[in-house]
């Protein structure tokens, strides 16, 4: 009795011990599955590539400073009519504000004297030489009311320079848009006083059909930027929009303040989605110098706390236990893998169930 009963140990303890390398050692054999589910499973391969790293910036939306213009007031005077608002879009040549002015009073009146000295000159000019043809003025004299006549005609085309440039009429200066865009700055209202001589731009225009993105870098972070180095942006207002774009320019130059370097994304913007001042979070993938097999993270299936491929080779699909270095976006870098196999990418889950199970 007592051996009957050590063999009926023995034969459970087998018995429990082959049940448990069943759950831990999937089988491999796909025999059971049919050709055609196989021969149409999506596959990708792994590969080798350099690990790569995410670096994580805060930045802003800002305009583009090659596509934006400041506009200031070429005189002195009064608002009278405002034409815009904050936000509006104008085109090239369009009215922004027009002022009442001293001073374009001024050039006015100036133009108009010297448009009469000009012809007073010229007919004086001419009644002296018609003098000195008839020998009853001297050489000299006609030569001086020519210099005369000179100097008026200097005279008239300086101020008509003066209010080529100013644009100004009567009293009236007009302040125009020199560019399509948006007005993204408004400094005066409809009674506001202006100076010529005021270093504040009345209006800043932006063309946003593109835009910077601005990006603070810490000095920790700093050695691994690089110009050419692929980002992606995303915003507060819609985080889960994604836009790609490339540093295209890094400011050499500490912020003593925030103790941050400032690098350049430019980007397209279409719809005008992206707005100055909105806050960004970047996302740099960097490159290093460690090789790794990679392949979709989508592949990979999460068993018992192990990681697992299903394998394609021929027309067989196997299970392989994985070491899974890093997970960066949609890329896994693993172990475990040869260079070239193929890994399933669709139905991997109900594969690797089937494979285990039967």
């Amino acid at each position: 009795m007592k051996a009957f009963i050590l063999c009926l140990l023995i034969v459970l303890n087998v018995f429990f011990i082959s049940c448990g390398n069943h759950q831990q050692e999937p089988l491999k054999d796909s025999s059971t599955l049919s050709d055609s589910l196989i021969k149409n499973v999506q596959t990708a391969p792994v590969v080798s590539e350099n690990i790569s790293d995410v670096i994580k910036l805060n930045g802003k939306i800002e305009a583009d400073e090659n596509k934006q213009a400041k506009v200031f007031s070429l005189v002195s005077g009064r608002i009278t009519s405002l034409k815009v608002e904050l936000g509006d879009y104008v085109h090239k040549g369009q009215v922004l504000a027009v002022l009442k002015s001293t001073e374009v009073a001024g050039f006015t009146n100036d133009l108009s004297m010297a448009e009469s000295n000009v012809t007073l000159a010229k007919k004086v000019m001419e009644t002296n030489k018609d003098l000195y043809d008839g020998k009853l003025v001297t050489e000299q004299d006609y030569l001086n009311a020519k210099i005369s006549y000179n100097k008026a005609l200097s005279e008239l085309n300086r101020v008509k320079e003066v209010t080529s440039i100013t644009g100004g009429k009567s009293s009236t200066y007009t302040i125009t848009a020199p560019l399509s865009g948006f007005i993204i700055e408004k400094n005066i209202t409809n009674t506001s006083e202006v100076r010529s001589d005021n270093n504040t731009n009345l209006f800043a225009i932006a063309d946003l059909s593109g835009v910077w993105v601005m990006a603070n870098v810490y000095e920790a972070d700093m050695d691994n930027i690089h110009l050419g180095d692929l980002v992606k942006v995303n915003t507060l207002t819609n985080a889960s929009k994604e836009y790609s774009g490339k540093i295209d320019k890094i400011y050499n130059v500490l912020d003593p303040a925030t103790r941050t370097m400032k690098v350049r994304i430019s980007m397209n913007n279409p719809g005008i989605v992206l707005k100055p001042e909105m806050f960004a979070t970047i996302t740099v993938n960097v490159k290093g110098n460690d090789e790794k097999l990679v392949i979709p993270s989508q592949a990979i299936i999460m068993d018992n706390s192990k990681n697992y491929v299903v394998v394609k080779k021929d027309n067989t699909l196997t299970v392989h236990e994985i070491n899974l270095i890093k997970r960066i976006d949609n890329k896994a870098y693993v172990s475990g893998l040869l260079g070239g196999e193929q890994v399933v990418t669709s139905s991997q889950v109900f594969l690797y169930q089937a494979l285990i199970t039967k």
